[in-house]
């Protein structure tokens, strides 16, 4: 029979993964905000422009990053879960 369950150091590994991708993105998405926030345009397509990446973009960036987080805390706790099942 082969292996039944997860591989820890694997799940461990992803974990850190996400984290390090989760700060990449949240730089990324501060960043951003700061060019849109900096943009040398004047006039009504910039004010809707600023607009969208505040009510549409920015919070979808947010919204993933708060995903990761989820998905990485999860699988923390498999990893935690299994690492118990196998002791």
């Amino acid at each position: 029979m082969g292996m039944v369950g997860a591989d820890i150091a694997a799940l461990r590994g992803f974990v850190a993964d996400l984290g390090r991708r989760r700060r990449e993105i949240r730089e990324t998405t501060n960043k951003l905000s700061a060019v849109v926030r900096d943009l040398p345009w004047v006039g009504s397509d910039h004010e809707a422009f600023v607009r969208d990446w505040n009510t549409i973009h920015y919070p979808g960036l947010i919204r993933i990053i708060d995903d990761l987080a989820d998905a990485s805390t999860k699988a923390s706790r498999h990893a935690d879960q299994q690492e118990r099942a196998s002791h």
